[in-house]
């Protein structure tokens, strides 16, 4: 049963190139032959066999592929450009490239101008002249490069690049080296590093420095902030509006702020609005009195909604003062307009609002006014639609 139909498959689909294996009953077998001592394993499309070596009379092993290319070069004569071609095909179908591309050769040397071998072997007809791929490059002024072809310059310019990348690679590593030392306790160290990192050019320190404006010595922020401001480095810009926003060292708030009026980025006063949604009121009012440094009409709007907020605030709480103080005179006004006598026994007091927050709102409602003076030129107090229609008609 399955033995003689995988016998008969065997013998009847012959392969490509395959081994022959003649038993001693005299059937000869075609396929892949692999010796496993005193058997064989015959393979052929997938299926295989197991042949004991007793049962075997000859294994006459299968030419190669490349074997039968040369039987069948050899076998044409030189000026037979049909079976050359027929051969060059035939390589290219089985993928055999060299063998293929020596045939094509071959019919260039029988007809120069053959098109087919021309085209396989890389040729294209520039002003009917048949030229590889490289001398076209070549006729181009092109060199080849990593694999690809490029103008001098080009290269050139590639070479540049990695070398630039290099030596940035080196130097800010030297400069994160010395930053580090910029904030030590020993005044030797920090002058070492402050004269190290002054023979290093500009575009190489500007990175390192933003990172760290951050630094937990306050020695560190005040250096960089420095450098900063001299370099006037647009992309510091953010980083410097944190520092003034809720940096805790005055100082270093104050000279992040003169190095943003100095680098002059025209974001820089929407970096500062940002922190105008802060439920810090320190936070905000430091916001707050920067923005009054600049004239971006911008931030504006946030500026009158935050106004509004805080004259309303205020007036609650004058509300709430007068009705406590209502309250401590034996007197508690009711809502429709009822006073109601409140027993002598009853102890009340201010304490429920502390003074000092009602004095850091007043601060934040001038600071806000003040702000927005500086920023429009007008003064509108606490009128929140007049600040609103100078906005409408002003913005672009």
């Amino acid at each position: 049963g399955m033995l003689r139909s995988l016998l008969l498959l065997l013998l009847v689909t012959s392969p490509i190139h395959a081994d022959e294996v003649e038993l001693k009953n005299g059937n000869v077998l075609q396929g892949k032959v692999t010796d496993l001592g005193d058997t064989i394993r015959l393979t052929r499309n997938g299926s295989s066999m197991v042949i004991p070596k007793s049962q075997i009379r000859e294994i006459r092993p299968g030419k190669t592929e490349e074997e039968r290319y040369r039987e069948k070069a050899e076998a044409l004569s030189k000026n037979d450009l049909e079976g050359h071609l027929t051969l060059a095909r035939w390589c290219k179908e089985r993928h055999l490239k060299n063998q293929a591309e020596e045939a094509y050769r071959t019919i260039l040397d029988i007809d120069p101008d053959h098109k087919e071998a021309r085209t396989a072997l890389g040729y294209q007809k520039v002003e009917g002249e048949w030229k590889t791929f490289e001398e076209i490059q070549k006729s181009k002024g092109r060199v080849l490069f990593r694999g690809k072809w490029v103008l001098p310059s080009e290269r050139a310019l590639q070479l540049a690049l990695e070398n630039q990348k290099l030596l940035e690679k080196q130097l800010s590593k030297e400069v994160r080296k010395w930053l580090g030392r910029v904030g030590f306790h020993s005044e030797k160290i920090r002058k070492e590093a402050i004269e190290k990192l002054a023979t290093i050019d500009d575009p190489y320190k500007s990175e390192a420095y933003i990172k760290a404006l951050t630094s937990s010595r306050k020695e560190k922020r005040l250096f960089v902030i420095r450098e900063l401001h001299r370099m006037k480095e647009e992309g510091a810009a953010k980083g410097l509006a944190r520092r003034v926003v809720w940096d805790k060292e005055s100082k270093v708030r104050s000279e992040a702020l003169s190095a943003l009026l100095s680098i002059k980025n025209p974001e820089t006063p929407l970096f500062l609005a940002a922190w105008l949604k802060e439920d810090s009121i320190y936070a905000r009012i430091r916001a707050e009195e920067a923005l009054g440094q600049f004239s971006d009409i911008r931030p504006v709007p946030a500026l009158i909604t935050l106004l509004s907020r805080v004259t309303r605030t205020i007036k609650w709480i004058e509300q709430y003062r007068d009705q406590m103080m209502k309250t401590l005179r034996g007197t508690l006004l009711l809502r429709d307009g009822r006073r109601i006598q409140i027993p002598p026994n009853m102890l009340l007091s201010m304490d429920g609002f502390a003074p000092h927050d009602r004095e850091k709102i007043l601060l934040e409602r001038d600071t806000l006014i003040a702000s927005l003076r500086a920023i429009t030129g007008q003064d509108f107090g606490e009128d929140i639609s007049r600040w609103n229609n100078w906005y409408r008609k002003n913005r672009k």
